[in-house]
C-alpha cells in the first residue's frame, strides 16, 4: 500500500465524520453545532488540499488532479455559502450522495488508472487558469441549482399524497426559497460555463493559432449544456415554465456537463 492509499483512505474517514455531523441539527440558534459543522467542512477541505498537493508531487491520474480539484472548488463554495444562507444549508444532506460518489470516484480511478507526471507549467497559463477554475465552479454552481431542483421536485411530490412524511418536509426548504437557490445558482452556471468557453477559445487560439484541438466532444456538450440554459431563461421569461419542467431541463443540462467533464475522460 503506498501514500496514496492512506491519503484516499483518511479522505474516506473524514467524509464519514462530515456525514455523522450533517445529521446534527444546524437551524436556528444552535451556534455551537453550526460551527461545528462549518469546522468539518474546513477539515474535510484541508485533506483535499494536502491531496492535492500529493499529486502534484507524484505521477498520479489526471483524472484524479480533476476530481480533487473539484472537491476543493466545492467544498470551500459550500462552505461559504451555508455561512451566509440558512435555506441553503438545509440542503445539506441532499449534497451526501454527490460527495461521497465523488470521493469513491477518485479512489477508484487512483487505484486502477495509469498515473502520468502532471505538467506544471499548465498553471503558469492565465487564460488556461481561468478556463479550469471556471470549468470548475460551472459544474459546481450547476450541482447546486440540480440539487435545489431535486429537493423543489420531491416537496412537489409528498405535498400532492394524502399522507406524508413531515420530518422529511420540515427538514428541507421551502419549495419557494429552493426555486430561488436553483434559479439563481443555473444564472451563476451560465456565468462561469461562458467564461469557461470563451477562456478555452481564448487560450486555444493564443496557443495553437487554430481551433482544431478546441472544438472536441467535451466542448460540443458544454455548449449544449450552456444553449439549454440560456433557452430555458429565454423561455421563462417569456412564456414561465413549471417545476417539473424545470426540473427535467437542469437535470438534462446536468447529465450532458458529467459526460463533458468525466464521462469522456473515463470511456476514453
Amino acid at each position: 500500500m503506498n501514500l496514496n492509499f492512506y491519503i484516499e483512505f483518511l479522505s474516506l474517514i473524514s467524509f464519514f465524520v462530515f456525514l455523522v455531523v450533517n445529521f446534527i441539527v444546524i437551524e436556528g440558534n444552535n451556534k455551537i453545532n453550526k460551527i461545528i459543522y462549518l469546522s468539518n467542512l474546513l477539515f474535510i477541505t484541508f485533506i483535499n488540499v494536502i491531496y492535492y498537493n500529493y499529486i502534484i508531487l507524484n505521477p498520479v491520474s489526471v483524472l484524479s488532479l480533476v476530481t480533487t480539484l473539484l472537491l476543493i472548488v466545492f467544498f470551500l463554495s459550500h462552505f461559504f455559502i451555508s455561512i451566509f444562507s440558512s435555506e441553503y444549508l438545509r440542503l445539506r444532506l441532499l449534497f451526501i450522495p454527490f460527495f461521497f460518489i465523488l470521493l469513491i470516484f477518485r479512489f477508484l480511478i487512483s487505484m486502477n488508472s495509469e498515473n502520468q507526471e502532471i505538467n506544471h507549467n499548465l498553471f503558469d497559463d492565465t487564460s488556461l487558469l481561468i478556463h479550469i477554475f471556471s470549468s470548475l465552479f460551472s459544474y459546481s454552481m450547476l450541482t447546486i441549482s440540480a440539487i435545489s431542483s431535486v429537493c423543489v421536485f420531491l416537496k412537489s411530490k409528498i405535498l400532492k399524497q394524502v399522507k406524508f412524511n413531515n420530518v422529511l418536509l420540515n427538514l428541507l426548504p421551502s419549495i419557494y426559497e429552493s426555486e430561488i437557490i436553483s434559479i439563481r445558482f443555473l444564472f451563476f452556471t451560465m456565468f462561469f460555463l461562458t467564461l469557461s468557453l470563451f477562456s478555452g477559445f481564448y487560450y486555444h487560439f493564443f496557443e495553437y493559432g487554430n481551433f482544431d484541438y478546441f472544438f472536441s466532444i467535451k466542448v460540443i456538450l458544454s455548449m449544449i449544456s450552456l444553449v439549454l440554459i440560456i433557452f430555458f431563461f429565454i423561455y421563462k421569461k417569456i412564456k414561465g415554465i413549471s417545476n417539473t419542467s424545470t426540473f427535467k431541463i437542469i437535470l438534462l443540462s446536468y447529465v450532458f456537463i458529467n459526460l463533458a467533464y468525466f464521462g469522456i475522460k473515463v470511456t476514453g
